[in-house]
């Protein structure tokens, strides 16, 4: 595992010298593509794009300020939790949104990616905002982390799991929590997506996103073309993903068998771009967040993958 960090902790008062956690996420977008392409390997298109997405508001996994995912977090927080690790990243947007939530808290915060893109643009920002955080470069799947963190949070990451996997990682990140710790997990329900829904998404996701970036001003990296190319391959491997879970409870049994009790399960939902919101619907894709803690009865050893 490499680790990169310095103090761990976050003291995010406002002051006049000391900016709130607000990404400048056109900038931001400019910087990571840059990243993306210099430290980036197969997962380049990805991350490359990824604030370009969030800017064009063209998926679920989006959060913005009002999101009930910072009003879960900053609940968590209040409760006398601090050491949060944010269990995969795509860009700077879960560690700005946790250290809003985290308010006036002296938080201990880590960002774990198996990429070494996302966690050089967190260090950057905290950097830039004077937010000392840790950064792990490590898949989840070798996590062995133990009574680490009061919170771990899971944003979309379960989907990017090998199916066979999940319940193991989900196991291994109960183990990383500490006692009264809780696992933040959000995730998305839908069909899968085939036939003639998959070509219109590969064909429309590219003019999608530039129509909308060019709406909000928001220059080009590069060539339109180019720029719209890595849009339909990332469209196009989105379709793998697209049906991993057919409803919720296909991802609270996976809760259950790694020795997590859920708390609370909700479904929530985001305000996208209209062209993105008409297809995400005729997909029947549905967004849900949970809050579990792990089970008193599960054994060091429960879900381990075997």
């Amino acid at each position: 595992m490499s680790t990169t960090g310095c103090s761990r902790a976050v003291h995010s008062v406002e002051t006049s010298d000391q900016p709130r956690f607000d990404e400048d996420l056109p900038r931001l977008a400019a910087e990571n593509f840059e990243i993306a392409d210099r430290m980036c390997r197969s997962c380049r298109h990805m991350h490359a794009l990824w604030p370009y997405i969030r800017l064009a508001r063209a998926s679920t996994g989006a959060e913005g300020d009002s999101s009930v995912l910072k009003s879960v977090l900053a609940g968590l927080v209040a409760e006398g939790r601090r050491s949060l690790l944010i269990a995969g990243s795509q860009d700077t947007g879960l560690l700005a949104l946790a250290a809003r939530a985290g308010g006036a808290t002296d938080l201990d915060i880590v960002v774990l990616d198996r990429c070494a893109t996302p966690l050089e643009s967190c260090r950057r920002l905290a950097q830039a905002w004077t937010l000392p955080i840790a950064t792990w470069q490590q898949d989840l799947m070798e996590l062995a982390a133990r009574d680490r963190f009061d919170i771990v949070l899971v944003h979309g990451t379960l989907h990017y799991i090998p199916s066979d996997r999940r319940e193991d990682v989900l196991a291994r990140l109960r183990r990383a929590l500490r006692a009264g710790g809780r696992l933040v997990l959000l995730f998305n329900v839908s069909e899968g997506l085939a036939g003639r829904l998959a070509s219109e998404g590969r064909s429309g996701y590219a003019e999608w996103v530039i129509e909308e970036l060019t709406r909000l001003g928001v220059p080009l990296p590069e060539r339109r073309d180019a720029f719209a190319e890595r849009l339909r391959v990332h469209a196009e491997s989105r379709e793998h993903r697209e049906g991993a879970f057919r409803g919720p409870e296909m991802v609270h049994e996976l809760l259950a068998g790694a020795g997590f009790a859920v708390l609370d399960g909700f479904e929530i939902g985001l305000k996208l771009a209209d062209p993105v919101q008409h297809f995400v619907s005729r997909m029947a894709k549905r967004r849900f967040l949970v809050v579990a803690e792990p089970r008193r009865d599960a054994t060091s050893e429960g879900g381990d993958q075997r």
